[in-house]
């Protein structure tokens, strides 16, 4: 189901983007306060104007009916992922091959990735059309349908676990990492990344293209878990934390803002040098069996 809900004009994005930008700013560089002041009156005085005017109907997905809709185009362009990629890639090169289970596998980025390093692949989501995407990808591949908080897998049966940009779509961290540390072995290896909650904070919605006609804002709602959730999680679960990772926002994500070419300073001033994934390493403590 997705629930239209009242239309956006352009300027409204263009205003809070200035004035996220003055806010990071207001008090250690006034001037550039002045200068985003500026860009709101510029823009308020230009409301009859293109783009300013432009009328922008903003749609609310739910999980199963945003990713249906987001399936065909997640993989990119996407800052996200790209971002996300290199950083589980990275957290990744050390281990040696084995079984891997990907968690919320989504379209199987990952999941071939692993397949391509030797591991056996179980993919889980909870979603048909991403997994059909994940299936094409590896079809040697044993994917499944299931929910990440009660993953149709065998207690300690796989040696690496990873589940990206999932995280800020479930109620609660502590469950799933509890899940992800019934079913993986002794010495093995949890990989989770997702949006950073300082982002999401900020942000507050995975948004994506359709092929809807004329320009359409669609959205799934994110969650912002804490960084202090995901170390009480792990901690509960008895993972140990070994590695934390912060990558900021991407020049890619600051020059394809839709507010970049109205109010490109206000942009790079808002969100340049801010927190964009956060992605963990844990393990399981245990001598591999």
């Amino acid at each position: 189901m997705a629930e239209r809900r009242d239309e956006m004009v352009a300027a409204q994005y263009f205003t809070a983007v200035a004035g996220m930008a003055a806010l990071r700013h207001c008090i250690t560089n006034p001037s550039r306060v002045r200068e985003r002041l500026e860009d709101v009156c510029r823009v308020v005085n230009g409301l009859d104007e293109f783009p300013n005017n432009l009328v922008i109907p903003v749609v609310e997905h739910d999980l199963a009916s945003g990713y249906d809709a987001w399936a065909p185009a997640y993989d990119g362009p996407n800052p996200a992922v790209e971002v996300d990629e290199v950083v589980v890639h990275d957290l990744l090169a050390a281990l040696p091959p084995g079984v891997a289970l990907d968690a919320a596998c989504g379209t199987g980025r990952h999941s071939r990735h692993l397949a391509d390093r030797g591991f056996e692949i179980i993919g889980v989501d909870a979603n048909r059309t991403m997994l059909a995407l994940a299936e094409a990808k590896v079809p040697d591949g044993d994917f499944r349908v299931g929910d990440l908080r009660a993953l149709p897998v065998d207690d300690a049966s796989v040696d690496v676990v990873v589940c990206s940009l999932a995280l800020s779509h479930v109620p609660e961290v502590g469950p799933v990492l509890a899940e992800f540390a019934r079913v993986v072995r002794p010495g093995g290896t949890v990989i989770v990344s997702d949006m950073h909650p300082h982002y999401t904070t900020l942000n507050g919605a995975a948004v994506f293209p359709t092929e809807s006609e004329g320009f359409e804002l669609h959205f799934v709602t994110d969650l912002v878990h804490p960084v202090s959730e995901y170390v009480s999680a792990a901690l509960d679960a008895g993972l140990v934390v070994c590695e934390c990772r912060e990558p900021l926002v991407p020049e890619s994500s600051i020059t394809t803002n839709p507010a970049h070419a109205v109010v490109p300073d206000a942009v790079r001033q808002a969100f340049e040098d801010l927190p964009f994934l956060l992605a963990w390493r844990f393990e399981r403590p245990g001598v591999p069996g």
